[in-house]
């Protein structure tokens, strides 16, 4: 899409982090925009930022999870700016820590809002996008889509999902005059950091404490945070892509050479191994800043 100005945006998630910042910088480029999250209250104060900048903007409360939501939000969009051109699905969350304390509750929670998100936003906004034969979709998911990160098992099953969807829409709807890229960040400063939620073994929270291991997640979410790149500055190289009709849309050229180690099986098997294994490490090594060695409960 090399034009932006004058067109029409929806975007899932618009609350907070990178939808904010697309939000923001679409506006900028003279998008008119209907934002959409479940936290009205920060919702609204994007909208007066968004208004600020001269555009047209439409703020409602939806529940990405929920189909009617999304069935009321289309007819309400339509009626109040028209036709559709830019569709961010971009609303997530995740819930982690122990493998087997993740409920199937928590599974079908993380793919409602993940997978099951997009496609009802594709069930309500497609069928007049192919009609009219023009339109750009972006799907937001994540470097734990491309390969089996440390991050929970339910948010990376929901992005490897997300980005295997992005890539059939793309070969079926460029016939329709329709784009689809993916956004595969890596490493951004967003609230997924500070709401994920944990979930710790049995053995653990009765010996430290349910309070006591919040705290040091805590500390060690706001860790990673401060190394993340500002969703401000990762949306303009999206924003970049988008304009360039790219398929894979991303922030760090890290993500080509993963895509290249793939291509080299053994190599690519080790990298599985080290990375989660560094990973381990990284959240042994902060419990001991606490005096809490995790090795010691693995033998309770």
């Amino acid at each position: 899409m090399k034009e932006l100005k004058n067109k029409n945006c929806f975007i899932t998630g618009a609350a907070s982090g990178i939808g904010r910042s697309f939000a923001l910088s679409l506006a900028e480029e003279g998008m008119n925009l209907y934002i959409s999250d479940i936290n009205i209250e920060n919702l609204e104060s994007v909208r007066q930022e968004v208004e600020g900048l001269g555009v047209k903007v439409y703020a409602s409360k939806c529940d990405v999870s929920k189909f009617e939501d999304f069935q009321a939000i289309a007819k309400d969009f339509y009626s109040k700016l028209g036709e559709l051109d830019l569709l961010i699905n971009n609303a997530g969350i995740a819930i982690g820590g122990d493998l087997l304390e993740i409920s199937l509750e928590d599974w079908r929670k993380v793919l409602d809002v993940n997978l099951w998100s997009i496609i009802y936003s594709l069930n309500v906004f497609l069928a007049r996008m192919m009609k009219k034969k023009s339109g750009h979709i972006i799907n937001v998911a994540s470097g734990a889509g491309l390969f089996g990160s440390s991050e929970p098992l339910p948010y990376i099953t929901s992005k490897f999902a997300v980005i295997g969807l992005s890539e059939a829409l793309f070969g079926q709807l460029n016939s329709f005059g329709i784009n689809v890229s993916v956004i595969i960040p890596i490493y951004i400063r967003t609230n997924i950091f500070s709401t994920a939620q944990i979930k710790y073994s049995q053995k653990l929270e009765e010996a430290i404490g349910k309070e006591k291991l919040e705290q040091i997640y805590k500390e060690l979410l706001k860790e990673m945070a401060s190394k993340a790149i500002p969703p401000d500055r990762a949306v303009k190289k999206y924003i970049k892509g988008i304009k360039n009709n790219q398929l894979y849309i991303y922030d760090s050229k890290g993500i080509l050479t993963l895509l290249g180690l793939k291509g080299n099986q053994q190599h690519y098997e080790k990298f599985l191994i080290d990375y989660n294994q560094n990973a381990i490490n990284v959240i042994k090594e902060h419990f001991l800043k606490y005096g809490i060695n995790l090795d010691d409960f693995k033998k309770l």
